[in-house]
């Protein structure tokens, strides 16, 4: 095991980076034996959670969705004290604040079989999917070393995939990340303005909304007004909701039926781009005015320099006219 990660924020940009030399063993171009297929359960860290045939025995086959501790993992709960703060004031040295990347990294490995689209697999097998998805959330918001957890996939390579099988993420870590607590600070004025959940009015406005692209009974999806990639999509319930972790039973097939829905659509309309998909759902133990998301972001175009120089996007094509295109 090499060196431990650690959380680290520059004093004079404040810009908060984790570094982590294990994540730089991870395979970029597995071999012809993918470690994900049935068959192979030894190649990967012992099941913590698996969807599997009553009758078969747990890290062998049987399974259609399993849960790993992901062998590359950026975050590790062994990497300092368990509840290491986020990194707050300057370090000693004069350099910047440094601190444990204490966390928890997990893979869900969607399928079986060797799929490599999430849009290919049967509606069934989304939902079982959705479903751990939430499960592994409801556990880790139980923890209290842990304060905040994002579930996402990266499909491709120019979202970041390293294995091609279909898999997604989760990371939990010890502290709310910057960008999700102003998220939280900021709905909050606006609902104390407004009286009423920013993200609920938006759903209300429904179909009048050129941002609109479907709905379901009980989800919609839009385009956000200032979408980082063209086509950026976000599912939303439409009663109000944080936790993506209190998703009830009887409400998993639906949103699986929504998701597939808005990736066909992200297909026709973009020609089948690989895309990252994130979970946001509010942080673990607060009842913030939040509204859970599934937030879709189609990689039809590529950071470059302005990007990383300034941290302002530019995206190519208006919400509006995307949305237009997924309709």
């Amino acid at each position: 095991m090499g060196k431990a990660p650690e959380w680290r924020q520059d004093l004079l940009t404040e810009r908060l980076v984790l570094i982590s030399p294990e994540r730089a063993e991870r395979p970029l171009h597995p071999g012809p034996d993918c470690p994900f297929c049935e068959g192979h359960e030894s190649e990967t860290p012992s099941e913590l959670l698996a969807i599997r045939d009553p009758n078969s025995a747990a890290n062998g086959p049987g399974w259609r969705v399993r849960v790993v501790p992901n062998r590359f993992a950026a975050v590790r709960m062994n990497a300092g004290k368990d509840r290491s703060p986020p990194p707050s004031s300057p370090h000693r040295n004069g350099e910047g604040e440094r601190t444990p990347g204490v966390g928890k990294a997990e893979v869900f490995i969607e399928c079986p079989s060797h799929v490599t689209k999430f849009r290919e697999l049967p509606r069934k097998h989304v939902t079982d999917v959705i479903r751990t998805w939430r499960d592994r959330l409801r556990t880790w918001r139980d923890d209290s070393r842990l304060a905040f957890a994002l579930v996402f996939k990266n499909e491709g390579q120019a979202a970041g995939a390293s294995v091609d099988h279909c898999h997604s993420q989760l990371i939990g870590i010890p502290f709310v990340p910057p960008d999700i607590a102003k998220e939280v600070a900021h709905l909050t004025h606006l609902q104390d303005i407004a009286g009423v959940c920013p993200y609920c009015r938006w759903v209300e406005s429904g179909r009048s909304d050129e941002r609109f692209v479907t709905e379901s009974n009980r989800f919609a999806v839009f385009c956000p007004h200032a979408p980082r990639t063209p086509g950026e999509m976000w599912l939303v319930p439409k009663l109000h909701n944080s936790s993506f972790d209190a998703l009830a039973d009887d409400k998993v097939s639906e949103l699986a039926d929504v998701l597939l829905d808005a990736l066909a659509r992200m297909d026709k309309a973009f020609g089948t781009p690989d895309f990252n998909l994130m979970v946001k759902s509010a942080p673990f133990r607060r009842h913030p005015v939040f509204h859970w998301r599934i937030e879709v972001l189609p990689r039809t175009t590529s950071t470059a320099g302005w990007e990383w120089g300034t941290g302002l996007l530019i995206n190519t094509m208006f919400p509006e006219d995307a949305a237009k295109l997924l309709r």
